[in-house]
């Protein structure tokens, strides 16, 4: 069956969707992209479901909003660089608000295959630098509770093992997450920066 949505540039399918609510325009939108921005979101991230998210979060974002977006440059410029924001603030969140190890941090940049490798592993080893400098100048209990939390260990092992009440274990933990997460505000940069670059 004849179908004439594959005949249309993607401009004039995006003016069907914007003016006329059009679901087969926006179908053939999202066939025709959801496998390049998977691709990227993929390369970025190193995680499949992140990915599937962050590009399903896009079309959603693009049907609910249609009426509303003003597309000034070409639909696929927009949704790359729509979806490349969704990318940056996903590592953000990672960082800022899970504090995760930067050991996984590394991973999810060195899957994007840079085409210039010394140049991210310069940047890179800069923000451990930043991340072990601030780490090192939390108050010494604090850093200790902090650390064998980022091991592993229950908040109750931790209290057991250092013989401190669990309460004062979420104390230490919640004080050096505020910390680090101003403070990781630089690595955050320094990610957006790399994801921007490639």
């Amino acid at each position: 069956m004849h179908n004439p949505y594959r005949e249309m540039d993607a401009q004039a399918l995006w003016q069907l969707v914007k003016t006329k609510a059009d679901s087969a325009a926006f179908a053939e939108l999202h066939a025709r992209f959801s496998g390049k921005l998977y691709a990227l979101a993929y390369r970025k991230t190193g995680d499949s479901d992140a990915s599937e998210d962050l590009v399903q979060d896009l079309f959603v974002t693009l049907w609910v909003q249609r009426e509303a977006l003003s597309i000034d440059k070409t639909v696929q410029v927009y949704l790359f660089s729509a979806l490349k924001n969704r990318i940056i603030s996903h590592l953000r969140k990672q960082i800022l608000h899970k504090s995760v190890s930067l050991d996984e941090v590394y991973s999810e940049v060195q899957v994007s295959h840079s085409a210039n490798v010394v140049q991210d592993w310069i940047q890179l080893r800069e923000v451990q630098e930043v991340y072990l400098r601030e780490l090192k100048n939390l108050p010494e209990k604090s850093r200790e509770v902090f650390e064998l939390s980022r091991s592993g260990l229950a908040n109750k092992e931790i209290a057991e093992q250092l013989g401190l009440a669990e309460k004062t274990i979420e104390f230490h933990i919640s004080k050096c997450l505020r910390v680090l997460r101003v403070k990781l505000l630089y690595v955050a940069g320094v990610l957006s920066t790399l994801l921007l670059l490639h």
